[in-house]
C-alpha cells in the first residue's frame, strides 16, 4: 500500500453474517463500507465475532491504521485496542438515540460509549441530531465526526417505467419501532420485512413477506414511493436506497437525518398527525403522485448519497485526524 492508503478494521456485532442474506442494516452497511474503501485502494478487515477476546487479539496482531466499531455495545473495546491503532471510531445505530426518554437500559450503553477517553478515540455519528446528544453530554466538538449513511447505487436497479407506480412500499422489519401495524389497512400500501410484531396481520394480501437482497435490488424501483413512519431512527439506509431507485419518501420526523426537506418528493408526517390515518393516507397518495413527475430528479438527488462519495469524505476526515 502507498503511504496514503490505510488499513481499516471494521468491527461488527457478531450476531449475523456479513454480508447478511436478508435483513440486517448494520451488516449491510459494514459490507458496503468495506467494498467502497477497497475500491479506493484501502485494505479492509471485517471483524464480526461474538468472542470479543478474539477481536482484540486480532487487532493487536494486525495493527490496522483505523478501527471502526460499528456496534455501540462493543464500545468498551476501545481501551484495549487504542494502543494498537492510530484511530478508534465508535458509531451507534440505536434508533432512539435522539430520544433519551426512551432509552431505558440503553442509558448504560450510552455512558459506556462516552466514557471512552482515549486520545485517539472519536465518535463517528450519523447525523447532527445525534451529535447534539453527545454535545449535551459534555463531549467536545473535536471528538465528534459526522459520517452520514448512504446507499449502494451499483446494486439497485433504476427504471423510468415502473410497473407498480400506483403502490407504496413500507420496507422494514415488522416491529414495534417501525409501527407498520398502525397503517396496515391503508389501501395501496404494501409491506415487506421479516415479522416481529404480533399486532401486524401477516395474512394480509398486502404483506409481501421478507425480501431477499436480490429481490430488493431488482424490484424496489418498481414502486411509486416508500413509507417509513418509525417512532425512532438514527439514519435509515432504506430511505437513501429508495431515493436512489427514484422513489419519493413519506417519513416520520425521526427518519429525516441528512435530507433536504424542501424537496417536493420528501413528505414528513408530523408526530401529532401520525394516528390520523385519513391524513396519512392522503399524504402517501399525494406524495406518490408528485414523485411520479420527479422520478429522474429523485434519482439524481439519491445519487448524492452513494457510498463511493460518502466514504471518500469519511477517508478525508480520518486523514485529518491522523495527520
Amino acid at each position: 500500500m502507498s503511504s496514503d492508503l490505510l488499513h481499516f478494521a471494521l468491527v461488527g456485532p457478531g450476531i449475523m453474517p456479513i454480508p447478511p442474506p436478508g435483513w440486517g442494516a448494520v451488516e449491510i452497511l459494514i459490507w458496503d463500507y468495506a467494498k467502497a474503501l477497497e475500491a479506493l485502494g484501502h485494505k479492509v478487515t471485517i471483524l464480526n465475532d461474538k468472542n470479543l477476546g478474539n477481536v482484540v487479539e486480532t487487532i493487536k496482531n494486525i495493527k490496522p491504521d483505523v478501527v471502526h466499531i460499528q456496534y455501540d455495545e462493543h464500545a468498551h473495546l476501545a481501551g484495549a485496542i487504542s494502543p494498537h491503532t492510530k484511530i478508534v471510531g465508535i458509531t451507534s445505530h440505536f434508533g432512539y438515540f435522539e430520544q433519551p426518554e426512551k432509552w431505558g437500559s440503553y442509558r448504560d450503553v450510552f455512558y459506556s460509549i462516552i466514557r471512552q477517553y482515549q486520545p485517539n478515540t472519536y465518535h463517528f455519528v450519523l447525523s447532527e441530531g445525534i451529535a447534539n446528544v453527545y454535545r449535551q453530554a459534555g463531549m467536545p466538538d473535536e471528538k465528534i465526526i459526522v459520517v452520514p449513511n448512504g446507499a449502494n447505487h451499483t446494486q439497485f436497479k433504476y427504471t423510468t417505467e415502473p410497473t407498480l407506480l400506483d403502490r407504496s412500499i413500507y420496507l422494514a422489519k415488522l416491529d414495534y419501532r417501525k409501527r407498520q401495524y398502525l397503517f396496515q389497512n391503508i389501501p395501496a400500501l404494501y409491506f415487506a420485512g421479516n415479522p416481529a410484531d404480533h399486532r401486524f396481520n401477516t395474512a394480509s394480501p398486502r404483506y409481501l413477506g421478507e425480501w431477499s437482497k436480490e429481490y430488493l435490488y431488482e424490484n424496489l424501483t418498481q414502486y411509486g414511493n416508500l413509507v417509513l413512519l418509525s417512532d425512532g431512527e438514527a439514519d435509515p439506509l432504506v430511505v437513501k436506497e429508495a431515493l436512489i431507485c427514484g422513489l419519493g419518501v413519506v417519513i416520520s420526523q425521526w427518519s429525516t437525518a441528512g435530507l433536504d426537506l424542501t424537496k417536493p418528493y420528501i413528505t414528513v408526517i408530523p408526530e401529532n398527525r401520525i394516528s390520523d390515518l385519513a391524513f396519512v393516507e392522503s399524504e402517501i397518495r399525494r406524495n406518490r403522485e408528485v414523485s411520479a413527475e420527479y422520478r429522474h430528479e429523485i434519482r439524481e438527488y439519491g445519487l448524492t448519497f452513494t457510498w463511493s462519495r460518502l466514504v471518500g469524505e469519511y477517508v478525508k476526515k480520518i486523514g485529518v485526524l491522523i495527520a
